[in-house]
């Protein structure tokens, strides 16, 4: 069955807590010594190196006397799962994977400026927090140090984390990764060229489809320049078309724009998932830690997203039955020829 995440809803998954971007699903587990809380791996759109203790303290080596757990190791934070829908498949049923709390909310609204004003509504009257199978009760909102919580029922605790109601932005690939822009195409004071944050840090994109990345009027279609060593998305900013320049390119043909895609082993597609060599596939990106140095670095990879082919029962009650009836097969024949050879044997004649 092919998997679809919900379109008519907006992406708590996307955004975390901390208004940060998930890297693989949200899960639930146990963090901080709390049991069945929802987290994922995460990424701020910037940094492609986490040390431990940066994110709360700021000391690189915050942890170092203690020793450093598994969750230290890397960016991670609280989330809210999204819910996905499989397609009808041939057997004339439909197949869910079921999520803890509530749909993913993805939408093609204009986004919100700043986070500080958003909050999760929720659906129908009901806000999803990050404990496993357990609603807000009220609003998801931005506390005093940026994280988004809500109360929540019971004592142990009474307040927690939840994600922010932030709509999905599919909008342009960038020049040189090709991944998806996961916020606004800007150019800070000082700079020459126009930048987005991606799951893979700051990349080279254009502030309308028209334009290159330094904001010069594009004379050629944004597309691959096969003649440079990366082949990043340029296009000629003058009318003799000798001068190329980087180029966010918008025009993605079949991607998916009002949903998040994952790989076959549960990463967020940080690009479209497209085919490539007879394969679909989609750019992710993880965590590494290097022990030596005490840091983790984050790389880039292409991962499979196409479409897993699951076994239904029938299928497997058929196989068994196959072997099932082969081994028979086999015996009833082993068994005839004993005893064909054995009556031969005692009619025979000296």
């Amino acid at each position: 069955a092919v998997v679809l995440v919900l379109g008519s809803v907006q992406g708590s998954e996307w955004m975390t807590s901390g208004s940060h971007h998930c890297i693989e699903r949200c899960r639930p587990g146990t963090r901080k010594d709390l049991d069945a809380v929802l987290w994922c791996p995460v990424v701020d759109g910037v940094s492609t190196e986490h040390r431990p203790g940066a994110m709360e303290s700021g000391r690189p080596s915050a942890h170092e006397e203690d020793g450093l757990s598994e969750e230290d190791k890397y960016m991670w934070d609280y989330c809210t799962p999204a819910t996905v829908e499989g397609l009808e498949d041939g057997d004339g049923y439909e197949e869910f994977e079921e999520a803890v709390v509530l749909p993913e909310r993805v939408n093609r609204t204009k986004r919100q400026s700043g986070y500080g004003g958003g909050f999760n509504p929720g659906n129908s009257g009901r806000t999803a927090s990050s404990l496993a199978g357990i609603n807000c009760e009220g609003e998801c909102t931005e506390n005093f140090g940026g994280k988004f919580n809500c109360n929540v029922p019971g004592s142990n605790p009474n307040n927690f984390f939840c994600s922010p109601n932030v709509p999905l932005k599919r909008e342009q690939l960038t020049s040189h990764n090709k991944l998806w822009c996961i916020g606004d195409c800007l150019r800070g004071s000082g700079n020459d060229y126009y930048q987005c944050k991606t799951l893979f840090g700051y990349d080279h994109c254009s502030p309308q489809e028209d334009r290159s990345s330094s904001g010069k009027t594009c004379f050629s279609p944004c597309q691959p320049n096969y003649d440079s060593e990366h082949h990043h998305y340029q296009c000629a900013t003058d009318e003799t078309k000798e001068q190329q320049e980087d180029c966010g390119y918008w025009h993605v043909a079949g991607a998916k724009k009002d949903a998040l895609e994952y790989t076959n082993d549960d990463q967020v597609c940080a690009g479209p998932c497209l085919e490539q060599e007879g394969d679909l596939v989609c750019g992710q990106v993880g965590w590494v830690w290097n022990e030596d140095e005490m840091v983790s670095s984050l790389q880039m990879s292409l991962g499979s997203c196409g479409p897993q082919q699951k076994m239904s029962w029938t299928y497997i009650g058929i196989i068994i039955g196959c072997v099932v009836a082969a081994v028979l097969v086999i015996a009833l024949i082993a068994f005839f020829v004993s005893k064909r050879k054995y009556s031969q044997a005692a009619t025979r004649d000296y």
